[in-house]
């Protein structure tokens, strides 16, 4: 005989949950994670993570970029490296920043349970936005440089 053909409920040694409880847990009322919360996290916790790898890209390339700028800039070649350096300050330290706020900001959406997903998508963003315009800065400053000596010796050939 198995469990299936036993009349009657199987014995339990506390009493189980009413069937209002039983009901409103079947419609998905009480769950922990319900589906559409269980996504929200997944996906703010992905682009906050994809954030944070860009940073960290962004402030490898920008310290191997700086570094090669500076050994090749002199007074000679009539470039300063402040615009180099200012550039890339601009994308890892902006990136750095608003990933920081971006974390902060969909923490406190969790604490009040509500979305997160666009807090980190606005965040992602902006972060590609901010990165770019540090490279924007740091190529304008390397090009000025490289851009005022090709000019003259492209003039006097």
């Amino acid at each position: 005989m198995t469990w299936s053909n036993v009349p009657g409920r199987p014995p339990q040694s506390s009493p189980g949950p009413s069937d209002a409880q039983r009901a409103e847990w079947e419609r998905g009322g009480t769950t922990l994670f319900p589906p559409a919360k269980l996504a929200d996290r997944i996906s703010t916790v992905l682009l906050l993570v994809f954030g944070a790898v860009m940073t960290v890209v962004t402030a490898v390339v920008g310290i191997v970029a700086v570094a090669s700028v500076t050994a090749s800039c002199d007074a000679e070649a009539g470039c300063t490296p402040g615009g180099a350096i200012g550039g890339a300050a601009i994308a890892v330290g902006g990136a750095f920043v608003l990933g920081a706020a971006t974390i902060v900001l969909s923490i406190g959406a969790w604490i009040r349970r509500k979305p997160s997903w666009w807090i980190a998508a606005i965040g992602f963003v902006l972060a590609i936005v901010v990165i770019a315009w540090g490279g924007v800065v740091f190529a304008d400053a390397v090009d000025s440089g490289a851009g005022s000596s090709s000019s003259v010796s492209a003039a006097s050939a």
